[in-house]
């Protein structure tokens, strides 16, 4: 999964602000979200992220995966992933 060739993400200390420089639009996110932007970054599968943050934050991986779903299908709803 990449992003999209008009996006950009930023680190903030409380998450990541990406910017979506084709339609002009800002998406904040806290540091759980920022953690699956990096990940997704590095070019990590879903799979991958989801059991890298289920090792980092000693969380239910069904949980986890339900977010990490939840979020990646905002991403491409957004236009942000590919």
């Amino acid at each position: 999964m990449e992003f999209e060739k008009h996006v950009k993400v930023r680190k903030e200390k409380f998450g990541a602000v990406v910017f979506e420089t084709l339609r002009e639009k800002l998406f904040v996110t806290n540091e759980a979200g920022a953690e699956i932007l990096r990940l997704l970054e590095e070019g990590k599968e879903p799979t991958r992220v989801i059991a890298e943050l289920a090792k980092n934050y000693n969380g239910d991986p069904a949980t986890i995966k339900a977010d990490v779903d939840e979020f990646i299908s905002m991403l491409k709803d957004k236009g942000i992933v590919k």
